[in-house]
């Protein structure tokens, strides 16, 4: 599949990662219509903490394919579910965890920029609701991740800046790394300035600092092995969740295929971004296409014989347990046991001939990894859909 072209206006032009239409989205518009009734009660948001965290992972995908099909169906009800109010309910409920309120913003974000916010007062006002929140991450908040860190951060960008110096952050290899809480940030900040450039309004400094402050954490945070791509090798080798990873001679401690499953969103985001500068694009491209082997050859290990797939728990293909708590003796995600992740879809991001071949693959034997997977077993009606989008 060629992934872009070059157009009459120098942009180079980004394929959508969805085209067929009338595709069966029963079951994810009763998944919208089902978070949109947790939402409107007290009772069962004080039950279910996590919702904000869960929608904004499940209803990702539907918004992508919503818009790049045009499926009117979908449309309506992200249109009903996606509002102010839910956003000033996220942000006050203090059972609502840090983490689940910046997932939750960056799904809503990418909602607006795909629906558009020209002309429509309430989605100007979500924009500004979410932009204020993301500057104040930013630019403010308290931003260390664990205390015993070599300094306080205050605001997103002091953190990623120390870390793009260098410079010791204190005696954990961990400390230093890169967590979904500055990516989240980050990929807000990416999708908030496409919109900003999508209705030609004004570019905010801070945005096209996020932005190039997350180009220059995927050029000096990357290092190439083999023709794919880790980002910060070792850099979770002293946290407890990866203390029983079994490594092979010369072989790093790397990300969770799960926690890594975003990086196909963010990638695609920021080649929106940079479509205007040649180097750069391609260099994202480029990341791209190698994560899509990458997917394919180390982390799905397909099976001929009887035409199913199992799935590694780490981005190089190594299969330890993840998770394990050695301490307390919980044996944490058994290996190709962390797959979930491949069924929310994110992945199909990478738009791939490879990766819509392994999706078609899994689609033809949809009841096996249904029937050994309580989760997706709970949730099969919805994550069929999700697997037969293309």
């Amino acid at each position: 599949m060629v992934q872009a072209s070059v157009s009459k206006s120098s942009l180079i032009s980004v394929e959508p990662v969805f085209r067929q239409q009338n595709l069966k989205t029963t079951e994810i518009v009763n998944l919208i219509n089902y978070y949109n009734d947790i939402f409107a009660s007290e009772t069962k948001m004080a039950n279910w903490p996590n919702a904000a965290y869960d929608c904004a992972a499940f209803l990702y995908i539907p918004v992508q394919y919503a818009y790049d099909t045009k499926n009117q169906d979908v449309i309506e009800r992200l249109q009903v579910f996606f509002t102010y109010e839910k956003l000033l309910t996220i942000k006050n409920r203090s059972d609502i965890d840090d983490l689940s309120k910046r997932t939750f913003y960056f799904t809503v974000s990418e909602y607006l920029r795909r629906s558009g916010i020209r002309g429509d007062a309430e989605k100007t006002k979500m924009f500004n609701f979410i932009k204020k929140e993301i500057l104040n991450y930013w630019n403010n908040a308290y931003a260390n991740i664990w205390e015993a860190e070599s300094r306080k951060f205050y605001g997103v960008k002091q953190r990623v800046e120390y870390l793009l110096s260098g410079e010791y952050n204190g005696d954990m290899s961990y400390y230093s790394a890169f967590t979904d809480l500055e990516l989240y940030i980050m990929g807000t900040g990416v999708s908030l300035s496409l919109i900003e450039k999508d209705t030609s309004l004004t570019n905010t400094r801070d945005l096209i600092n996020i932005r190039n402050l997350f180009y220059q954490v995927m050029q000096k945070k990357v290092v190439f092995q083999d023709n794919v791509w880790y980002l910060q090798p070792n850099v979770w080798k002293d946290h407890p969740n990866f203390q029983d990873v079994v490594l092979k001679r010369n072989q790093s401690v790397n990300w969770d295929a799960s926690h890594f499953s975003r990086m196909p969103a963010y990638l695609y985001i920021l080649k929106l971004a940079f479509q205007s500068d040649y180097t750069k694009f391609n260099y994202l491209d480029k990341l791209n296409i190698l994560l899509s082997k990458q997917l394919l050859n180390n982390i799905a290990v397909y099976n001929s014989t009887n035409g199913t797939y199992s799935f590694n728990n780490f981005v190089d293909g190594n299969n330890s347990n993840f998770r394990s708590n050695l301490k307390k003796g919980d044996k944490g995600l058994s290996p190709s046991e962390d797959y979930t992740h491949i069924f929310y879809g994110w992945w199909k991001m990478l738009n791939t001939n490879e990766v819509n071949m392994m999706y078609e693959k899994i689609s033809l034997k949809y009841s096996f990894y249904s029937n050994q997977n309580p989760f997706i077993n709970e949730n099969k009606g919805y994550f069929q859909e999700i697997v037969n989008l293309k």
